[in-house]
This record gives C-alpha cells, structure tokens and sequence, in this order.
C-alpha cells in the first residue's frame, strides 16, 4: 500500500497496479521476488524506490521508517505511528477483501499519514496552504424533522 502511494504521488500519478502471479513483459514489477523494484539488502521495496528516484521529501523519510519496520518486522527506527499504522493495514486487509479496493484505501491512509506530517512542527514552515484551505470547516447536520 505504502509502494503504491508513493509510486502515485512522487514517481507516475497515473500508475495502475494488478495483481499477478507473473508479470506480462509489458509490466514494471514492485514488490516481487524479481525486478529492480523490490527487496534490496536491507532496504524495504519503499526505500528502494525512494532511493532509485531519489526522492527526498521528508514525509518520505518518516514514512519510509514506518513502512521499513513494518515489513521487515525490525525495530530499526522505532517510529511511534508504526503499531498504530500497522494496525490501520490490518484492519483495512480484514475490512476489503478486493485488492482494488484495498489498495485504494490504503492509498488514501498513506496520504493522510503523510499530510498529517506537514502539519507536525518540523513540516509546518513547508506547508502552504491557501486561505480557504486554512479556514476550519463545520459540520452540519440537517433533519427533515422541524
């Protein structure tokens, strides 16, 4: 999940993901036991990606440490968000059996995790947001009953 948001966001935003046992000639494996874009040494398949495309942005950085121990099942970085967003992917592989579907949440969560990283101190001297954008929104609720 964390690959694909990263491949969307920073690498091909228009990407399309399958999920195959073998890939046609024509496809760009991630995540596989072949391809350039995998497990290497001991960087997960999103550090390896960040890495070939050298892609600094920092929310990749925490990210990347989150994704690193989660996958690898290390506690190399230690990230305090990684039980927590381990159990988000757990609970959205429980709630979506569809891997479409599946991935297109988990995508959504990635983006979420690394906006809310924007919004951390270290991110908030980035982050620029418009006037309307900055605005709190409220919610309304409506009743036909009067």
């Amino acid at each position: 999940m964390a690959s694909a948001w990263l491949i969307r966001r920073f690498i091909d935003p228009k990407a399309t993901f399958g999920f195959v046992e073998t890939p046609a000639k024509a496809d760009v494996p991630f995540d596989m036991y072949t391809g350039a874009f995998s497990h290497h040494g001991s960087l997960c398949t999103f550090e390896t990606l960040a890495q070939r495309f050298r892609l600094t942005d920092p929310a990749i950085g925490r990210i990347g440490h989150i994704v690193h121990d989660l996958d690898t099942k290390e506690t190399r970085y230690g990230p305090a968000e990684a039980p927590a967003v381990g159990r988000l992917v757990e609970g959205l592989r429980r709630t979506h059996a569809d891997d479409h579907a599946l991935l297109k949440q988990g995508i959504t969560m990635f983006e979420a995790l690394a906006r809310s990283f924007e919004a951390s101190p270290a991110g908030k001297a980035r982050a620029r947001r418009t006037d309307a954008e900055q605005k709190p929104r409220r919610r309304v609720t409506r009743s036909s009953k009067r």
